[in-house]
């Protein structure tokens, strides 16, 4: 499904709006999260439709964002989203309109809304690097930059969008030791490794489809985007460690 999405507090406050930020959500219709949920809205509407939907803040935020309230609302407010469908796509229409647009391809409508909703609470302003992966360099190093082949010591820290730590070097007992290019690690990942320099702490946001998929993968469930925060520790370089 490709829409307009725009959603507000129940003071009249917009919260989202895809067409201010001059983008089209493509989401894929499931199951709803919650009974009520925006998916069932979803699947009442054609081509052309424009729709408004009243739903429990809670309750979307909770169940199908996976965030924390936002301060201006309430738990038992009311969120209202405002809708304009314009077109639903079958597996195969969705494939060809992918490969025939690919600057088009985005993160889901619900990932994207959840991302952005961190990014203005945490004070993030930078433009994805690609669509659902975004870098923000928190304090630059001084030392070495490691290239593909090089050892590298990592302490880390994984969390979801509203700040559950999943995994990270306290949790395992020590930092993350590895040769840049293993193949062992999220390619977002390793292309943030090879930004930095000994000393500098980054911070990654990845979509789903840049992190664990729409299976997920141990603590972390299908769909869900993480954060990660990676301090470079030690740079060993190739042939001299």
């Amino acid at each position: 499904m490709k829409m307009h999405l725009r959603y507000s507090d129940t003071k009249g406050k917009v919260l989202y709006d895809s067409e201010e930020l001059g983008s089209e959500f493509i989401v894929q219709l499931t199951l709803p999260t919650f009974i009520g949920g925006l998916e069932e809205g979803f699947s009442m509407m054609g081509e052309g439709d424009s729709a408004v939907f009243s739903i429990p803040a809670d309750s979307v935020f909770e169940k199908t964002f996976r965030q924390t309230l936002p301060p201006s609302v309430n738990k038992g407010d009311f969120l209202t989203f405002e809708v304009r469908m314009i077109r639903i796509m079958t597996a195969e229409e969705y494939r060809k309109d992918k490969n025939a647009n690919p600057a088009k391809v985005t993160v889901s409508a619900i990932e994207q809304q959840s991302i952005d909703i961190y990014l203005v609470d945490n004070d993030v302003r930078v433009e994805p690097s690609r669509p659902g992966v975004y870098y923000i360099e928190m304090k630059k190093g001084t030392g070495e930059c490691p290239m593909h082949g090089d050892s590298v010591e990592i302490k880390y820290t994984g969390r979801f969008l509203n700040g559950e730590v999943f995994d990270g070097s306290a949790q395992a007992g020590e930092n993350l030791k590895y040769q840049l290019g293993d193949g062992m690690h999220l390619p977002a990942w390793e292309d943030a490794v090879s930004t930095m320099k000994e000393g500098g702490l980054s911070r990654l946001v990845l979509s789903s489809e840049n992190a664990f998929g729409k299976e997920g993968f141990g603590p972390v469930p299908p769909s869900t985007p993480v954060v990660y925060d990676i301090e470079l520790i030690k740079v060993g370089k190739k042939g001299k460690q």
